[in-house]
């Protein structure tokens, strides 16, 4: 938004000039009355965007970066693009989602990609459409039951409680039956357990590697304390870089948002990752950041296979989870 003014001067007379058009009949003074007014356009100052993890919140706040590394003002921007700078201003407020149009204009007045952050704005668009993804991260591990509520009993006499007993009663075993069952299932656990022993120290390790679930966590770690979804979805790639959208290594169709579920069979070291953002203060003091070079290698419901960064991965599901490393990749 921009603050506009009008400033006037004072009136100023000045005699006809040879070739004025104006026929009417002159002034007694024989003078025509002339008001010059001038003004201008000043840019609102931009207010602080506060990060709440939501793709809207974080679209703006990458325009701003952008806008902010490209070191233009506003107005800069604005006589460089077709539009105003109330209307470049809006686009970086947080508060609606721009126009594709004013996106690609912002972007490439600031020195970004034209079709990277078409992209972007495409995805942002879609998820605050879509009903699949919330506007607003959920954390992964949080439950979506309600709280649970006490079963009722019919009460016996004095307050006592009658089912409970009954079953209780029903499902109690004669004292001698009870220990021959505990001794059967003691000899049953023992002789499992060494039967499995046995044929572990006797054999190789199985040529299969295991495999396990993991839960993506695609959040920032942001201050001291914040940990929020994060802008942009994370994908699967062939090799185990950062940025492979931009390196040719990512594989298509598979962007990813804080929940979906992988199987992991092996993992691998490559480029060193964070999820945190440094430049905020007091990341230091964030307990949910983290910073690794595993990788695990993930299969796709199509049947192919790629990369993931742990960092990607609630906290739970990081380390090498007893998965075998993976065999280098054949040259």
């Amino acid at each position: 938004m921009r603050l506009c003014f009008l400033r006037t001067t004072p009136l100023l007379w000045r005699h006809p000039l040879p070739g004025d058009l104006d026929t009417r009949p002159a002034r007694p003074d024989n003078v025509a009355k002339i008001r010059i007014i001038s003004g201008g356009c000043v840019a609102r100052p931009e207010q602080p965007l506060k990060r709440d993890g939501s793709p809207l919140r974080e679209f703006a706040f990458q325009l701003r970066s952008l806008r902010t590394d490209s070191g233009l003002t506003y107005a800069q921007l604005a006589a460089r693009t077709a539009y105003s700078v109330s209307t470049l201003q809006e686009a970086a407020a947080g508060r609606r989602l721009p126009t594709l149009a004013v996106t690609l204009a912002f972007a490439e007045a600031s020195g970004g990609d034209p079709e990277e952050w078409r992209g972007h704005w495409e995805r942002v668009h879609a998820l605050s459409r879509s009903n699949s993804h919330p506007a607003h991260p959920v954390s992964v591990e949080s439950s979506t039951a309600g709280p649970s509520e006490p079963t009722a009993h019919p009460e016996g006499p004095a307050g006592s409680s009658a089912a409970p007993r009954e079953q209780h009663e029903h499902a109690r075993l004669p004292r001698g039956t009870r220990r021959w069952w505990l001794i059967g299932a003691l000899v049953t656990v023992v002789a499992v357990a060494g039967a499995c022993a046995a044929v572990f120290s006797a054999s190789d390790p199985p040529a299969q590697a295991s495999a396990t679930v993991i839960v993506v966590q695609n959040k920032v770690a942001i201050g001291p304390d914040q940990l929020v979804e994060d802008s942009t979805p994370v994908y699967l790639s062939s090799r185990t870089v950062s940025r492979c959208a931009r390196r040719g290594c990512k594989l298509s169709d598979t962007d990813m948002w804080s929940g979906a579920k992988l199987v992991a069979t092996c993992w691998t070291r490559g480029e060193r990752l964070t999820n945190q953002d440094a430049s905020s203060e007091g990341i230091q003091r964030n307990k949910n950041r983290v910073t690794s070079d595993l990788w695990y290698r993930t299969e796709w419901p199509d049947g192919r296979s790629g990369y993931l960064s742990e960092v990607y991965v609630v906290a739970s599901d990081r380390g090498t989870l007893g998965l075998r490393k993976c065999k280098p990749p054949a040259s």
